[in-house]
């Protein structure tokens, strides 16, 4: 199957979607700090409003959890950790969809247990991020995904919160 390459673009708290060398954002994103939580707002191409999140860390669980919601439907969804070094996250939102988070600066999202998605973080000439992804409908959900793990990052090049890359999970089918 052939994949779609496009790259994400951050600037402190904003992500930009764009196809591989194109200049049109497709999806836009930003978090802010609002009554002492974190939340961000993505919008379409034409700065419609599509999704609401709320990140929130559940402490007698020990875990993440971002909390969307969908502009258009009024659908709700759980990212939810699935272990407590949060590196394997589940939400079923049209589709049961995981993100697991691989060592060498690499992430996978998966829908119905199908890798979809690849991101590359590893530092290249324009310092974007590097994204495959097999479908390109699923683009929306895949930037909705990567933008719940990126709110209150503001600096790309900050090293990982992990002791080891061992804690990361292993990355089976890698993309790049």
């Amino acid at each position: 199957m052939n994949k779609i390459a496009y790259e994400i673009k951050q600037d402190h708290n904003k992500l930009s979607l764009l196809k591989l060398g194109k200049k049109e954002k497709l999806f836009t994103s930003f978090w802010f700090m609002e009554f002492g939580k974190t939340a961000a707002e993505i919008n379409d191409e034409r700065g419609n409003l599509r999704f609401e999140i709320s990140k929130k860390f559940e402490f007698w669980k020990w875990r993440m959890a971002y909390y969307i919601q969908e502009n258009s439907s009024k659908k709700n969804g759980h990212l939810l950790s699935q272990n407590s070094r949060n590196t394997i996250f589940k939400i079923d939102f049209n589709g049961n969809y995981e993100l697991k988070i691989h060592y060498k600066k690499k992430k996978s999202v998966f829908k119905n247990g199908f890798k979809i998605a690849e991101f590359d973080e590893t530092p290249n000439e324009n310092e974007n991020i590097k994204l495959l992804i097999s479908d390109e409908k699923e683009s929306e959900i895949v930037f909705l995904l990567y933008t719940c793990l990126l709110i209150g990052e503001t600096n790309m090049n900050q090293k990982t919160a992990f002791k080891s890359q061992k804690e990361l999970e292993k990355n089976e089918e890698n993309w790049f």
